[in-house]
């Protein structure tokens, strides 16, 4: 396990089982601890039962795209939320949506490369300031 991600717990969310699966190996493999979430909902209800540094989320998912999912996410968890990367197979917005003053986030474009999500994990914990 690489040191710096040793004990590093990531709340990786997508609707589709197989993304899910392929992201959590690869995390795994990458030294991260993944809490794997197909829904917002359920997401939701494992962010506040588990210990999270970084959330993975899906932008085009049912019954709530991850931006919907970040937004009740920041209701509940205000400044204490977890950065986010954003991973979607479109281009990213020229405007983000509004997600509340306290999300730290990424974008990454599928496709991409491990290494490439693993960055923009690693930038968004650098950017999030310590609780």
């Amino acid at each position: 396990m690489t040191p710096d991600r040793a004990g590093v717990r990531l709340l990786v969310v997508d609707d589709e089982e197989q993304i899910l699966e392929l992201l959590d190996l690869t995390l795994a493999i990458h030294g991260f601890e993944v809490c794997p979430a197909s829904s917002g909902p359920r997401a939701l209800e494992v962010l506040a039962q588990e210990r999270i540094d970084v959330i993975v989320m899906d932008v085009l998912m049912v019954p709530w795209d991850g931006f919907e999912t970040v937004r009740r996410m920041a209701a509940q968890h205000g400044a204490a939320l977890p950065p986010v990367v954003f991973l979607s197979g479109l281009a990213r917005p020229a405007v983000m949506p509004d997600l509340g003053p306290d999300v730290v986030q990424e974008y990454l474009v599928k496709p991409f490369r491990p290494s490439q999500l693993v960055e923009r994990i690693e930038e968004a914990r650098r950017r999030k300031p310590s609780r």
